[in-house]
């Protein structure tokens, strides 16, 4: 008879570390679009610009949800469905309680 397997666990620093570099990402990415938005000599059109940038601060908002729910938990590890649970509830910009 096997013993079932380990449920899988991830560090929460190292989750914090990735979650945190991808916001920072996708606010440079949003800076990147606005400031092409605005140029003159843009080879994008100017709204496709700006809604890509809109996407990208969207993106940030949903990493950030993710990064305050991640260190609102206790101990070092993270299980993959608590892990689960905080990134689909991080979709929602208006969670119900």
């Amino acid at each position: 008879m096997t013993a079932p397997a380990p449920a899988a666990v991830y560090a929460r620093a190292h989750l914090d570390d990735l979650t945190l570099r991808q916001a920072r990402r996708a606010l440079h990415t949003a800076r990147y679009w606005w400031q092409e938005a605005t140029a003159p000599l843009s080879y994008y059109r100017p709204r496709q610009c700006r809604q890509w940038a809109r996407q990208a601060l969207t993106d940030a908002a949903r990493l950030r949800r993710q990064l305050t729910a991640l260190r609102a938990l206790p101990g070092r590890h993270v299980s993959r469905e608590q892990w689960g649970h905080i990134t689909t509830r991080a979709t929602d910009p208006h969670p119900q309680t």
